[in-house]
């Protein structure tokens, strides 16, 4: 690992445990036992250090949706094992980090979304394909108009105040999979009934 990618992952680390606002240079040169000129050597300011680092893990989230999908049996294994990763990936993260990239970054955070095909959209939108090439989802489904509908309710649900005392697990369980059910053929619900048969794991949660 290069120092560029040792100091990415060092205060990402930080800013996702702590939040952005409270970590300052200092800290994170400190963290990694380097000295603050190293820093800017590699980074322009704090502001360019927190755009890589979301550029940095849009990229790899998106990237590890993808091998999920391909290692996948099928679309509904995959959908579940997105879930599950998109959870334990949260889980990890203080809800400080988001609020404080709402509060104070916002624009750098959309503007990311859009020029980096922002992952999970751009996931789902090839999973649906998927499903509907495989015969799990009816073929009369907009696969535009679905993903959009998925994600704008998802994101509209993560911007509420409830949405930190609420486990992920219940959200797809309470939203996503009704849908999932209201699209899949008799094959998908097939699919989707086996899958739950022989995981209890998810769910039990």
């Amino acid at each position: 690992m290069d120092i560029r990618e040792k100091i990415l992952e060092g205060a990402g680390n930080l800013f996702m445990k702590n939040g952005i606002r409270v970590i300052t240079m200092d800290s994170i040169a400190q963290s990694l036992g380097i000295s603050k000129r190293t820093i800017y050597e590699n980074f322009k300011d704090k502001e360019d250090l927190i755009r890589s680092f979301l550029t940095r893990n849009v990229n790899t989230h998106k990237n590890d949706l993808i091998i999920i999908g391909q290692s996948s049996a099928n679309v509904i294994e995959s959908l579940f094992e997105f879930g599950r990763y998109n959870s334990n990936a949260f889980a990890k993260i203080n809800p400080i980090f988001f609020d404080d990239l709402k509060k104070y970054y916002s624009d750098m955070f959309e503007s990311i979304k859009k020029s980096e095909k922002f992952g999970n959209g751009e996931v789902s939108y090839l999973i649906l394909k998927r499903g509907i090439n495989e015969g799990t989802f009816v073929k009369t489904i907009d696969i535009d108009i679905v993903n959009t509908f998925i994600h704008t309710t998802m994101n509209h649900f993560f911007k509420t105040d409830e949405h930190d005392s609420i486990p992920h697990s219940k959200v797809w369980y309470s939203v996503f999979l009704p849908y999932i059910r209201g699209i899949c053929t008799e094959k998908g619900l097939e699919h989707l009934d086996n899958f739950l048969s022989t995981n209890e794991n998810f769910t039990s949660k």
